[in-house]
């Protein structure tokens, strides 16, 4: 932390003579060319290794994700949901539970210029991540100087939850991103630059990138705006905006949220919903989305249960769920925990001392504020598992590396066990996570069910009878999606619009596909009829190896179909 002027100044020339051992060349380390090449160097790493074999893992699809691709598919082709909903800014999604659109709008572009594909629909959140450890940089400068922000990149590079999150697609992970972007903007536009205002434009950009926050996950509505609350208090207090600017910014955010609240405000009162010109605002009558916000229903066990669940999942690891986490390592590796907390008592030893100088307070307060908006979330959401708390993860990371640098500040040694102990870290999860994990992701991601699904696609038949409930939970509208997905149904073929799919006239969607358990029964029904049967392992039993081929996918799912069928090439 940079205690004073001078002092900071001092410190950051011991921390020079740490890392070269040698006076020498402490001018071309502390050289502009200098950091602007060394950080060129960590991004580009971070960014070869979050390209290395893209696409898998994970190997498969999430249903989420599936989810995300189907509805921006439609967008591209048709400006509207797979339901047929124009433009919306929230999507029904599950019917029963929603999806934020943000980032389904963002896959658009992607799915016009380079085709549908796994890959396609995974460049949003890798390419944002990748933006999102520069903005990491940026931020941890403003508060601890360059070379803590660049021991916060390297390890931003190598961070399981950062690395995770940056190689597949699910809504909820934009909204970190987003937040630290709008932090840079707004520290951008705070800071003065003699005789000239232009970048207090910045200030409005930011308020941009707050508002799309709603568009990334619904636990920004009712979090964001008490963290802007308490910066736009301390900014008035400190005399950094004045009131046009403030109302101005509360102008701009206002703008870009008011469809995203009417439509909660919508939902709530029972209304119905709204078509303006330019997109949708939808209403939501049987959604159970409410259930997952402690004011639906509050009580005393739940609110210390979900502050009991936020620690655990971001200190302990407690989200061992396949898909978010390699359990052996947690988010952000368990030692973190203790760089962590020497950084947490490092800055507020620098608060007490009131050696700070003012411009610097800032960050520091908006870091504060930034962990206060998580323990918001975390307390009010319902079981703040890793996904729905990622917003704790940057100031995490941001804490750890401050941390770090007070260590080796203070103990000029540490430097080596330190970048050696996350060196070996990072090579550990790299293995686990192209080995044991990726295995294992196959199973949590529906490979064995998607390549069936793509296989029953090459084969011409009037009907498919298809296993509902991959899960095995009573979700019947996973299997739904996946099929969407793996066949590319048309949005128009599901509504019923047109019963053209595949480039050809077939049946009505409806009709084709069903998505229901087979029977003995409704075989007998189907006996001559061009089907083909898409069943799990309890269910192969059902069908006559003399009468129908059958081909398995790792022993999980079969694929049935009478002897002599078609293939066909799509």
């Amino acid at each position: 932390m940079r205690l004073s002027k001078t002092k900071g100044k001092r410190q950051r020339m011991k921390f020079t003579q740490t890392i070269t051992g040698n006076k020498r060349i402490k001018p071309l380390l502390e050289s502009k060319k200098t950091e602007i090449f060394l950080v060129a160097v960590i991004l580009l790493t971070a960014i070869f290794v979050r390209a290395y074999h893209f696409g898998a893992p994970p190997i498969g699809v999430h249903q989420d994700e599936a989810m995300a691709a189907v509805d921006a598919k439609a967008l591209a082709e048709y400006g509207t949901d797979r339901y047929g909903m124009r433009y919306p800014v929230h999507f029904t999604a599950w019917k029963h539970s929603q999806m934020s659109v943000f980032l389904s709008y963002c896959m658009v572009p992607f799915i016009k210029i380079l085709g549908f594909s796994t890959v396609t629909i995974r460049l949003p959140l890798l390419i944002t991540s990748c933006l999102g450890l520069l903005a990491l940089y940026l931020f941890t400068r403003q508060l601890a100087g360059k070379w803590t922000a660049m021991i916060a990149l390297l390890f931003g590079t190598i961070c399981p939850w950062h690395y995770m999150q940056s190689r597949w697609s699910i809504d909820c992970n934009m909204f970190p991103h987003m937040f630290l972007f709008a932090v840079c903007f707004l520290l951008a536009g705070l800071h003065r630059i003699e005789g000239k205002k232009w970048n207090r434009i910045f200030l409005y950009v930011s308020m941009v990138f707050f508002g799309l926050c709603c568009y990334c996950y619904a636990v920004s509505d009712y979090s964001v705006p008490i963290f802007l609350l308490a910066v736009a208090i301390y900014l008035l207090k400190t005399k950094q905006i004045n009131w046009k600017e403030l109302l101005g910014c509360i102008a701009v955010y206002a703008v870009i949220v008011l469809p995203e609240y009417l439509s909660m405000l919508i939902t709530v009162l029972g209304r119905e919903t709204i078509e303006t010109p330019l997109f949708t605002i939808p209403s939501f009558q049987d959604s159970v989305r409410g259930e997952d916000v402690l004011f639906a229903n509050f009580s005393w066990y739940q609110l210390k249960e979900n502050l009991v669940c936020m620690i655990e999942t971001v200190f302990f690891g407690r989200d061992q769920a396949v898909p978010s986490a390699v359990a052996k390592f947690g988010p952000v590796y368990y030692v973190t925990d203790i760089f962590f907390l020497i950084g947490l008592i490092t800055v507020i030893w620098s608060l007490n001392k009131k050696k700070l100088p003012e411009k610097y307070k800032t960050p520091v307060f908006i870091l504060f504020a930034w962990m206060g908006l998580t323990v918001i979330i975390g307390a009010i959401t319902r079981y703040p598992v890793l996904h729905r708390i990622n917003i704790a993860f940057y100031p995490v990371i941001i804490l750890a590396a401050v941390g770090m640098a007070a260590c080796i500040q203070k103990w000029k040694i540490t430097a080596i066990p330190i970048a050696a102990l996350y060196g070996v870290l990072g090579v550990m999860f790299a293995a686990t996570y192209f080995g044991e994990w990726a295995d294992l992701s196959r199973i949590y991601y529906y490979e064995p069910y998607l390549n069936a699904l793509d296989y029953a696609h090459t084969i011409e038949c009037d009907e498919y009878y298809i296993d509902p409930d991959p899960l095995g939970e009573g979700e019947y509208m996973v299997g739904q999606i996946l099929t969407m997905y793996s066949h590319q149904i048309d949005a128009h073929y599901f509504q019923g619009v047109s019963n053209v799919q595949d480039g050809r006239e077939q049946l009505p969607y409806a009709e084709k596909y069903h998505f229901e358990y087979v029977t003995e029964d409704t075989i007998r029904e189907n006996q001559g009829k061009d089907v083909v049967y898409l069943v799990n392992y309890e269910l192969i039993d059902l069908f006559d190896e003399e009468e129908y081929d059958i081909t398995s996918f790792y022993n999980n799912y079969y694929v049935v179909e009478p002897y002599t069928k078609e293939k066909v090439e799509y």
